[in-house]
């Protein structure tokens, strides 16, 4: 298995760092990145992993990374022979630097790969991944990372509890309207049912060009209010497709997933 670690000079990409000493830090004793080869299921799928380890302090993120960071990006299309990898989020953590909060994971993370295969035979899996890794500080790092994926192994168990820890999800839809608001819009998401003790929400949109910042939560009359602002690129209203819209609440206990919205 190659592993290979690209140091990248950059500006420090979160609003609160360290002094130029926790620079000299090697990343090799910040993380280490590994590919787990996984198993081939009956009906043909693959399923792998990238195993990220971390040291005591240092975090990496969700796909939706918070107020500030650097969301995860994959890549597999140097691959021989794979059609489509789809990468599983297990449920993040939400911690908070002064006003900041940040979606992530310490310690140790497993991202489930789950891989739609040209033929039946052993497969190179390559791939080029993309991450901040942060403690007060964030560091952009490139991983270049291989592995063989075999046509007959055993079940990976860390994979498969990583793949049980996915947010749960919801039943039913919520229902959402926007509105224009200062330097952009205003969405509100209505839990007509609120009966878990949820402390927080994450607000993703389908448009990448689109900031949302961390979204409010108040109960009223049992149900659960959520607002948020959108920030968009020039500051006025635009067109956002309801059904692209992905709301995570999160309680204690877990979380639960909610893809697109209804019309209030």
């Amino acid at each position: 298995m190659k592993h290979a670690m690209h140091r990248i000079i950059t500006s420090v990409l979160c609003a609160f760092c360290l002094t130029s000493p926790a620079l000299a830090q090697d990343l090799d004793e910040i993380i280490q990145a590994k590919l787990r080869p996984g198993w081939r299921m009956a009906n043909g799928i693959h399923m792998a992993a990238l195993q990220l380890d971390l040291a005591p302090g240092w975090k990496t993120y969700w796909r939706q990374p918070g107020d500030s960071g650097l969301a995860p990006h994959f890549d597999f299309s140097q691959s021989e022979g794979v059609q489509t990898v789809e990468v599983i989020y297990p449920t993040p953590k939400i911690s908070w630097l002064g006003g900041s909060r940040n979606i992530g994971y310490d310690t140790r993370v497993i991202f489930p790969l789950q891989l739609s295969l040209d033929n039946t035979a052993d497969i190179t899996l390559i791939g080029r991944i993309e991450i901040g890794v942060c403690r007060e500080l964030c560091i952009p790092v490139t991983l270049d990372l291989t592995t063989r994926l075999p046509a007959q192994a055993p079940v990976d168990r860390l994979i498969e509890t990583a793949r049980e820890a996915v947010p749960k999800p919801g039943t039913g839809k919520l229902t959402c309207a926007f509105s224009s608001a200062e330097d952009g819009m205003k969405l509100e998401l209505i839990v007509p049912f609120a009966e878990h003790a949820f402390e927080h929400a994450a607000i993703e949109l389908d448009n990448r060009r689109l900031w949302v910042d961390t979204p409010k939560l108040e109960r009223q009359d049992g149900r659960l209010i959520i607002t948020a602002q959108i920030m968009t690129p020039t500051g006025q209203p635009m067109a956002i497709g309801r059904d692209g819209v992905t709301t995570t609440l999160f309680a204690p206990n877990g979380a639960i997933e909610y893809r697109g919205c209804l019309g209030a």
